[in-house]
């Protein structure tokens, strides 16, 4: 299923810095203002918009996360850029970041396809909207110390409850 691309930081430099070392000065200090862990989150309910607007809320949800307990990410973003009848998977095998790219799991991504329930993201869409993206950042800090190779991310895309 994957087309073996990467999807761009199509957002960094407008939502969120664009400068690695910035970013995670930003985020380390977001997250150090979020204080102690309360317990090891198996999901956790993250905004999506602008880092000025909800980057320090953001960073008490991935306070949670214990990052040796993880091998695989489920991010669902609702879509703003175009009506889905249900849900879209990516057909890229990484998203960038600006503190590193983040692997995609292209066996669960197939094995979901399969289930005829899925549709895939169309490459200028999938570019344009920013709700999963917003969570990148974050996960690639909250992971830092975990080799990329060690877990993955399953991006889906939902529809937009209004």
């Amino acid at each position: 299923m994957s087309s073996h691309r990467s999807r761009a930081a199509s957002h960094a430099g407008t939502w969120y810095s664009d400068n690695p070392r910035d970013l995670d000065k930003q985020l380390s200090d977001w997250l150090d203002k979020a204080g102690e862990r309360k317990g090891a989150a198996r999901a956790i309910i993250s905004p999506h918009a602008g880092y000025t607007y909800c980057g320090s809320t953001a960073a008490y949800a991935y306070k949670q996360i214990v990052p040796d307990k993880v091998n695989r990410i489920f991010i669902l973003g609702p879509s703003h850029v175009v009506y889905l009848n249900g849900c879209a998977l990516t057909l890229c095998s990484k998203y960038r970041t600006p503190l590193g790219d983040l692997n995609i799991d292209e066996e669960v991504n197939e094995d979901l396809m399969r289930t005829d329930a899925f549709e895939t993201m169309d490459s200028r869409n999938e570019e344009s909207e920013h709700s999963i993206e917003m969570q990148l950042p974050f996960i690639a800090k909250v992971m830092e110390h975990r080799s990329p190779r060690s877990f993955t991310i399953v991006p889906i895309l939902i529809v937009r409850f209004v």
